[in-house]
């Protein structure tokens, strides 16, 4: 069968609760279309083993007919990545989807996701929760205007209720918002992995390790970033700089296809205000913001008052291009079902048929009648003002970076008839500003390697997964991102061997590979800096309590100035001090 793996409502709720039972849950499931159920013998809940090439493990199947006989949809998450092939066909990017599996009944139980991690290598973390470090400024109060550090939407509108020093209440923000601000697993102090557990140490003494495993690294990886804050993002890649290794963010196994496109054809995007305002087409393709980016659509799409738009609804008219009927498809206007891996064929037609060259085309292009598409080209011919927004289901599957091109090509035939602006739907609240401040630094926008003293990138080779499934790296520091919960098995596998430093605020299945964790204040709670939105305008994200933890920048700081002691180099002090010291990039007001 064919594979498809994405994010889910439910599965994203648990983001923040990775050690729970729950997570195990949702994470394990495996969407299948009922036909497949009775070809397999199986009733639904009933357990499957889904093989690779790279390993075999077992789903709890859940019937869905939103999906074609023949292929499945598992939730993202360390079940899909455990028989995750590493290969990334020099893109940074494995096959999450369109990927080849066997599918057969099995009387195996599933395993927890600590279960898997343990197998990969780790060591589980399942001690009780903390509570949460924090203090508030003052007593009892609501706070307004928060911005939301989840997705790349950035919302700026929530509400938050404080009492007792803790977030209580959540207000305007969606489940994956409330999730986040109310979570109470925060860990106090940094943890060390000793034989067969964890032991409680210093933030000196953390941070001194980490410095010792820098510095004696040969090739260490610097791994994350999306989800902290700017300020702590170029403190990171001076830090790489420093020792001569590779720094690479989430962009490498989501939307760095994209980027490899804009670089190639160029990106005519816009602001989400433009497309709120004056987008009359909405065009939503390899994406399901109601599971990924759920207020997306009432604020900036589908139900949001535009200024140029009497009653918007009605003056909006939304496509969905995707395998599967997503939840966004079905609140669309039209759905246009794509054969796994047909994309750029769809593209290709498509553009044809604007150019009048309709033809030249079969009766079919990956499973999309030819009447069809000529009908839905009118229907973009006809926009005053159109916008696609585009998601990993093109960067992900066959073709990759391919896809997006010739989804910005076809923006192109558009523009010689009407307006159309093409926007890539960013997934952590802060991965578009990572690529902002390494290209501002660097000149590169992820995966770059200082190994021969000047910043060098070529997604493939300096990417993350393809560096770590070479075991290349033999050191690692993760930070905004947990790579033992979305990398391939054989990448989660090295960084157990390898010393891992984690650097979060929860325990996370990257975790278990560590062999250190050390807990920072939570951007946007206790900490605050700089994130960009999915469409690169630059927002203050603001603390609403003081923490009792270094933030992100602080901490790195530090481990910056040790690395330096290390190395024999004068510390800086005073307005030498670059990014640690200048009102630049300081994160006082």
């Amino acid at each position: 069968m064919l594979m498809n793996s994405g994010r889910t409502y439910k599965q994203g709720e648990q983001l923040y609760y990775k050690e729970s039972p729950e997570y195990s849950e949702q994470t394990s499931l495996c969407f299948i279309n009922p036909i497949d159920l009775f070809t397999l013998g199986i009733e639904e809940g009933e357990n499957i083993e889904i093989k690779t090439s790279t390993g075999n493990t077992v789903f709890r199947t859940v019937a869905c007919y939103d999906l074609v006989p023949g292929e499945i949809f598992l939730p993202c998450g360390p079940y899909a990545n455990f028989i995750l092939p590493p290969n990334t066909h020099s893109t940074g990017a494995p096959d999450f989807k369109t990927l080849e599996v066997e599918v057969r009944p099995t009387e195996r139980e599933r395993v927890s996701a600590w279960d898997l991690l343990e197998y990969e290598g780790g060591t589980r973390y399942d001690a009780p929760p903390e509570g949460c470090p924090t203090i508030s400024l003052e007593g009892d109060k609501t706070v307004t205007d928060v911005l939301c550090p989840l997705c790349g939407c950035v919302c700026d509108d929530i509400e938050l209720g404080i009492r007792d020093h803790r977030i209580v209440s959540c207000q305007n923000g969606c489940l994956l918002c409330n999730a986040k601000f109310l979570a109470k697993n925060r860990l106090i102090t940094p943890i060390k992995k000793t034989v067969g557990g964890w032991e409680k140490v210093s933030y000196e003494e953390a941070i001194e390790y980490t410095a010792d495993v820098l510095v004696a690294a040969e090739r260490p990886l610097l791994f994350g970033w999306s989800g902290t804050h700017g300020e702590a993002q170029c403190i990171g890649v001076s830090i790489a700089e420093l020792i001569g290794g590779v720094i690479d963010n989430c962009s490498s196994e989501c939307h760095g296809p994209s980027i490899m496109a804009i670089q190639e054809v160029g990106h005519p995007g816009c602001t989400l205000g433009q497309v709120r305002n004056r987008a009359d087409v909405v065009i939503y393709w390899g994406s399901n913001p109601i599971a990924s980016h759920p207020r997306h659509m009432s604020r900036y799409s589908t139900y949001a008052d535009g200024f140029f738009l009497d009653n918007s609804f009605r003056n909006r008219t939304v496509i969905v291009f995707d395998v599967r009927k997503t939840e966004t498809a079905k609140v669309a206007d039209e759905f246009v079902r794509v054969r796994s891996g047909g994309d750029y064929a769809v593209f290709s037609a498509l553009r044809a048929i604007i150019q009048g060259k309709e033809d030249v085309l079969p009766k079919s292009v990956a499973g999309v009648a030819k009447e069809e598409l000529i009908r839905i080209s009118r229907i973009m011919l006809g926009a005053k003002f159109g916008t696609f927004f585009t998601g990993i289901g093109l960067t992900q599957s066959r073709g990759k970076y391919k896809n997006v091109r010739n989804a910005i090509e076809l923006v192109d035939e558009l523009n010689r008839h009407t307006k159309y602006t093409l926007t890539p739907m960013r997934g952590h609240w802060n991965v578009y500003g990572t690529n902002q401040t390494f290209t501002y630094m660097t000149g590169y926008p992820y995966a770059v390697d200082f190994s021969h003293g000047v910043a060098y990138y070529n997604p493939g080779e300096t990417s993350a997964i393809d560096m770590l499934s070479r075991e290349e790296v033999d050191a690692c520091i993760i930070i905004g991102s947990d790579p033992g919960a979305h990398f391939p098995r054989a990448c989660n596998e090295h960084l157990s061997r390898i010393p891992t430093i984690v650097i979060d605020p929860f325990p996370i299945m990257s975790t278990a590979v560590a062999t250190m964790h050390i807990p920072v204040a939570m951007t946007g709670v206790d900490a605050e800096g700089t994130a960009y939105r999915m469409d690169a305008v630059p927002l203050w994200v603001q603390k609403v309590m003081e923490p009792t933890q270094p933030d992100d920048a602080r901490l790195l700081s530090r481990i910056y100035d040790a690395v330096r002691k290390r190395k024999g180099m004068p510390q800086i002090k005073g307005e030498d001090a670059g990014v640690f010291g200048s009102p630049v990039f300081s994160t006082e007001k």
